[in-house]
């Protein structure tokens, strides 16, 4: 069965977050939302915009500041100490990081000389967007028309985006999927994709969430991606939180960097 994933760069960026280089433990990032915290502005590790190394060194001068041995802590208590200082990851920084390194890998420009910020109304917002691009990128400015097109199912490839808009109950949710591996039919066809995202769902608690990678079977190329059958943590249907998302969001499509 051929398969397409992305670069090793790309690869590795998602791996980083998934195992965060503290040594001897196995820590995954939390997830951080800007929209429930009511961040606006400050160091990237601290408003769910960091690398992954940026969140490692912020949490080793908080460590310095608050006298905590870092190295003593044990994976779970290292995570509630990531979680307590409010140092994690949101969707749309993930999604940056992880194309940024894909293109990187193309000998193209880094995405922050590509992206553009469509909802800034003055030069000095613009300007301001220009020289902290990661702060800046939303689930929205990567899903805009001028920074996206539209891509049907059966021309999905590993870098694109599965973007939900107006997701949750309440439809105030902006959410991004990003595909990091395809499968394909011997006709070229895409019939399972995988997907990474730092998401939190309500089951996780406080201390739960980390990055997650779900899988979406493709049963035909005809029907909607919430017709298709999703896997996420073991759970299927409806215990499928993310799938719940999916189908809850008033626009559920895919989109592709214009830059890629």
């Amino acid at each position: 069965m051929p398969t397409k994933s992305l670069s090793p760069q790309a690869l590795g960026v998602i791996n980083d977050y998934a195992h965060l280089p503290f040594a001897g433990r196995d820590v995954s990032v939390p997830y951080f939302n800007n929209q429930r915290a009511g961040v606006r502005a400050g160091l990237h590790a601290l408003i769910g915009k960091g690398s992954a190394e940026d969140i490692v060194e912020e949490a080793k001068i908080i460590s310095l500041r608050d006298k905590i041995n870092l190295d003593r802590l044990t994976g779970d208590q290292l995570k509630k100490f990531l979680v307590d200082n409010n140092l994690g990851l949101d969707c749309s920084a993930l999604a940056y990081y992880v194309l940024n390194a894909e293109l990187l890998s193309q000998n193209k420009k880094p995405l922050k000389n590509l992206i553009k910020f469509p909802y800034a109304k003055n030069p000095i917002r613009k300007l301001l967007m220009k020289l902290r691009p990661v702060e800046n990128v939303a689930v929205n400015t990567l899903a805009h028309e001028n920074n996206r097109r539209v891509i049907e199912l059966k021309d999905i490839r590993p870098g694109d985006m599965i973007v939900m808009l107006g997701a949750g109950l309440q439809h105030h949710l902006n959410h991004i999927l990003l595909i990091h591996r395809i499968d394909y039919n011997e006709q070229n066809e895409p019939t399972k994709i995988y997907y990474t995202h730092s998401f939190k769902w309500p089951s996780d608690g406080k201390y739960g969430t980390r990055i997650k990678k779900g899988t979406i079977e493709i049963t035909a190329v005809g029907i909607n991606l919430s017709e298709q059958e999703w896997k996420e943590s073991g759970r299927t249907g409806n215990d499928n939180e993310t799938f719940r998302h999916a189908k809850l969001s008033n626009t559920l499509c895919i989109r592709r960097l214009n830059c890629l």
